[in-house]
């Protein structure tokens, strides 16, 4: 075994043998997140809440909703079912043959798959070239079109920018396409440490660009930052796979039935998140017909919150979603349902008194993150207050995520499909009211201008994305009863209570810790601004946990069951 091979099989042992390699990918997430605000740090600087970063988050719109809707929906809920199935048709494949000169698994064969598997895998990647070549070309010649759709507001000269930062983003998708089809092979193989590490190499595309490219070709450089990252987040993964017995042949075949088979399951999952991604786009169309800068205070406050919703949304979701699965696939509807209600207070014993801190210190949060450079008082106004809207409904968007997947495991893709399109009328509904009428019923910034964030329609847009989750969330929740009938309705409510408490006397406690740090110290350096958070934050949580624990709410409890055992027993002693 090379010495590369010997490393590439010690990463991916390390990934495996970690609590069910969650600590892993938990480590990337928030790594991949840290990156993610150190580059919105940098664009804040180098542009501000301006012209130039509303037409770089215009120019996402069109290859995301096409990556998103098309190849996410592909290689998320149709791909790997189907690969799983040929494995398990062909019955033996060649991941437990030993190296002849070592105990480990061999790298060079983890990957390699029998012959009908491989059939599979080469048909489906040939058809995807080929696929991508015709829709990425379509979009092309079509860019300028779309971005008249898109960004109505927008003025001829910001049009053609975005058009041109479109085209050239058009190349992400292609490389995030393949990486995806990669990435969900490695961890069919368990190999889960490349696939967690490829977000943080998207992620450094950007800071590269923004670094040393911004500074020669300005804006453009951005989107070629994102390809740039597209490109890394490939290869981070192909590279390895290779080395472990990926191969990789061109074999036209669009009439295997593993392909066929493919684009009939993902064509209901690709319909939903196309609404999905259509609530986005509802808010650049809208966006694009405010002031200057509308679009890029919206995009950071969105990844703001975004931060707590990946690392504890979103990781509860995928990973609830197997054991789901496997509960409805055996016909435990009891198990499901008792299952299902302890993550969902899993979720909510997290993303509740997080989202009660996040509001309590969003002012100091975006002067962290974003207040640098160009990056003004004024745009910290408007950012702070769209970010505290935002994250009303973090409860909403981080149990969405969920009940999707519960919904998915019941094989029920029809209410999810019916959600998206009432969060999508909500959304178009309310943002189109908020941007006739927001300035007229906003009267806060009359009064002080302290508020005068509320009063830019940009913060109704930020309501309307809110109000557009609550309503999806609703609508989920009444479409579970008839799975979930036979739960603790009381046990439930018991649980909502303590944690609800708990976060009460959390944020006062944090409100009460913000106001001394600032009466003792000045908030005239980054230093100062961030120990007042770290203050607050940890005198937030101390309180949360304390009051948890008092209250012997039982999600603290699974919580510290699943700490590793010597930590569970040093606190025993």
């Amino acid at each position: 075994m090379s010495p590369l091979a010997k490393k590439i099989s010690f990463l991916e042992s390390l990934s495996r043998t970690l609590t069910k390699a969650a600590f892993v990918v938990a480590f990337f997430t928030l790594l991949s997140s840290v990156l993610g605000m150190v580059r919105d740090r940098l664009l804040a600087a180098h542009f501000g809440a301006g012209a130039e970063l509303d037409v770089y988050y215009a120019a996402f719109r069109v290859p995301d909703f096409f990556y998103n809707t098309v190849m996410v929906g592909l290689i998320s809920s149709a791909f790997l079912p189907v690969l799983s199935h040929y494995l398990h048709l062909n019955g033996k494949d060649t991941l437990k043959k030993k190296s002849p000169d070592s105990d480990q698994t061999c790298p060079k064969l983890a990957l390699r798959f029998p012959e009908e598997t491989q059939n599979f895998i080469h048909s489906l990647m040939t058809v995807l070239a080929f696929g991508l070549f015709i829709i990425t070309g379509l979009l092309w010649f079509t860019t300028p079109f779309l971005t008249n759709w898109v960004v109505p507001g927008f003025s001829p000269e910001q049009k053609e920018i975005t058009a041109s930062l479109t085209r050239i983003m058009l190349l992400s998708p292609v490389f995030l396409s393949f990486s995806g089809l990669i990435g969900n092979i490695l961890n069919l193989r368990k190999f889960f440490f490349f696939y967690s590490l490829a977000p943080v190499f998207y992620n450094l595309g950007s800071i590269i660009a923004i670094v040393f490219f911004v500074p020669v070709w300005g804006v453009t450089a951005l989107a070629w930052g994102i390809v740039l990252g597209a490109c890394l987040h490939f290869l981070i993964q192909f590279g390895p796979a290779f080395l472990m017995g990926l191969q990789v042949r061109f074999f036209w075949n669009p009439q295997h039935e593993g392909v066929k088979k493919v684009f009939k399951m993902m064509l209901p999952r690709s319909i939903h998140l196309g609404i999905l991604q259509l609530n986005l786009i509802i808010i650049t169309f809208l966006a694009s017909t405010l002031p200057i800068g509308s679009l890029a205070v919206f995009n950071f406050a969105n990844n703001l919150q975004s931060l707590p919703l990946g690392i504890f949304g979103a990781s509860f979701a995928i990973a609830a979603f197997p054991a789901l699965s496997v509960l409805v696939a055996k016909k435990r509807k009891t198990q499901f349902r008792n299952e299902f209600v302890r993550i969902m207070g899993q979720v909510l014993f997290f993303i509740i008194p997080l989202s009660a801190f996040l509001i309590i210190l969003r002012a100091q949060v975006v002067r962290i993150v974003l207040g640098s450079g160009k990056f003004d008082w004024e745009d910290t106004i408007l950012t702070l207050n769209v970010l505290g809207v935002l994250t009303i409904s973090l409860f909403a968007q981080s149990l969405n995520l969920l009940f999707t997947r519960a919904f998915f495991a019941l094989q029920d893709m029809i209410t999810p499909l019916k959600s998206g399109i009432i969060g999508l009328i909500v959304n178009l509904f309310i943002g189109s009211a908020a941007v006739k009428f927001w300035p007229q019923i906003s009267l806060l910034s009359e009064q002080s201008s302290r508020f005068s964030g509320l009063s830019s329609p940009v913060a109704g847009l930020a309501l309307a994305y809110t109000a557009s989750q609550i309503a999806t969330f609703i609508f989920l929740l009444v479409g579970l009863q008839r799975y979930l009938k036979g739960i603790d309705i009381r046990a439930v409510k018991k649980t909502l209570f303590k944690i609800a408490l708990a976060t009460f006397i959390a944020g006062m406690a944090a409100q009460a810790a913000k106001w001394l740090w600032g009466i003792f110290i000045p908030l005239s350096s980054f230093f100062s601004v961030f120990g007042q958070v770290a203050f607050s934050g940890f005198i937030g949580i101390a309180f949360y946990l304390f009051i948890c624990k008092n209250l012997k709410c039982q999600e603290l409890k699974y919580i510290y069951e699943e700490l590793p055992s010597f930590l569970r027993r040093k606190k025993a002693q």
